[in-house]
């Protein structure tokens, strides 16, 4: 019993130091500033999820502020600020009209990483979700709009993702973001789904109660599929076995973003997604695939939809505008490994049960670090040469 104890310990001592020298090694590497404004309106748990992992791969990439402090995920970021959750107290972080020229001076790249909100039956879990909740607050609103149509006139780093342009955002501010995005939206969102029946038995189950109201019939219990909802309400289900012939979203990099160092690779998404359409002079970089059967096609084509979409868009050639039409921010990711020295490998060991695992590893990790690389060489050419 003693010897193993003593594995035990030097086991723990070795593991101890080992963490200690990998943060050392990360802690005295070249840090690169990066004045980033990060918005989050979608904020009703202390992990703040919504952004969690944007500031795991600053931090990982040794991206810091003007400060020169590594980004804080809990406060390092503006929208909606949980104080007290049992007691329903929240702040508001937010930029006014007359400050938007002198933040947008000072700000280097945005990130919008979710615009939807605050819910009542999120925030006070009094009652289940319905179609008609009240809003706490969220929504892209007019100054959000400016901020960025300021920023990206400046030829600064804009990221938006999915969930700007559904409600609660209204339609003038939403048809203005495309402009800037150089997108459209088709007014449909969608998610894979395992099981359908948790949609009954869940908080979601008034989207099964709405696919009833409007198609007449039950909800598709038993199966896997893909649920699609519009900006109206509507609903329309894809069923494995009927309209899939398989339950996977397919998230496929085009052949220019294979060519990156960043070694960007196909996967399987698993989050909502946004079905958007390019336009003139934008580049697609990445598209969504479903599986569709010649019923599941013909079914998206009465409502105006095709089986492959953008997932990847940058507005134009030589800007640094671009938009994720997918929940790609929301990941799982253990915060202290973003400060080791090759925290990637023991943050994939830790998080081996999450489905969005291959995702962040293969696709949106090695993309944000391509994007905010060369946005930052761009930004700073004689920093870099003298390195």
């Amino acid at each position: 019993m003693k010897q193993v104890k003593t594995v035990l310990l030097v086991a723990i001592s070795f593991m101890l130091i080992l963490l200690l020298a990998l943060h050392l090694i990360w802690y005295f590497g070249k840090s690169q500033k990066l004045n980033i404004y990060i918005l989050d309106k979608t904020v009703t748990k202390a992990d703040r999820i919504e952004h969690k992992s944007v500031v795991w791969l600053l931090n990982q990439l040794r991206f810091v502020g003007p400060d020169g402090k590594p980004y804080n995920h809990l406060k390092d970021y503006w929208g909606f600020y949980p104080i007290d959750t049992k007691q329903g107290l929240f702040d508001i972080k937010s930029i006014r009209l007359n400050e938007i020229d002198a933040y947008a001076a000072v700000y280097d790249a945005v990130y919008y990483a979710d615009c939807y909100g605050v819910y009542s039956y999120e925030w006070f879990k009094k009652s289940p979700k319905t179609v008609k909740s009240s809003k706490v607050y969220g929504g892209m609103n007019q100054n959000d709009y400016l901020f960025i149509k300021r920023m990206n006139s400046l030829g600064k780093l804009v990221i938006g993702e999915y969930n700007m342009f559904s409600s609660p955002t209204n339609a003038l501010i939403r048809i203005k973001t495309e402009d800037i995005f150089n997108v459209e939206w088709t007014g449909w969102t969608g998610k894979y789904i395992s099981k359908l029946d948790v949609v009954k038995d869940g908080n979601s189950k008034w989207i099964a109660n709405l696919y009833e109201k409007q198609h007449q019939k039950p909800w598709p219990t038993g199966c896997d599929g893909i649920i699609l909802i519009s900006n109206e309400g509507l609903v329309e289900v894809l069923c494995v076995g009927e309209d899939l012939n398989s339950d996977l979203v397919k998230l496929t990099p085009s052949s220019e973003m294979k060519t990156w160092e960043t070694q960007v690779s196909d996967v399987n998404f698993y989050g909502w997604f946004d079905i958007i359409s390019s336009r003139p002079g934008s580049k697609v970089l990445a598209n969504f695939k479903l599986d569709v059967s010649d019923a599941g096609a013909e079914k998206l084509k009465t409502l105006g939809l095709t089986s492959q979409f953008p997932a990847v868009v940058k507005a134009s050639e030589k800007s640094f505008t671009y938009y994720f039409a997918g929940d790609f921010a929301e990941n799982q990711v253990s915060m202290f490994t973003s400060k080791l020295k090759g925290g990637a490998i023991l943050n994939s060991l830790l998080n081996m049960g999450s489905s969005d695992r291959d995702f962040f590893n293969k696709f949106y990790s090695p993309m944000l670090e391509h994007i905010f690389s060369t946005y930052y060489e761009k930004s700073n050419p004689l920093e870099i040469q003298m390195n």
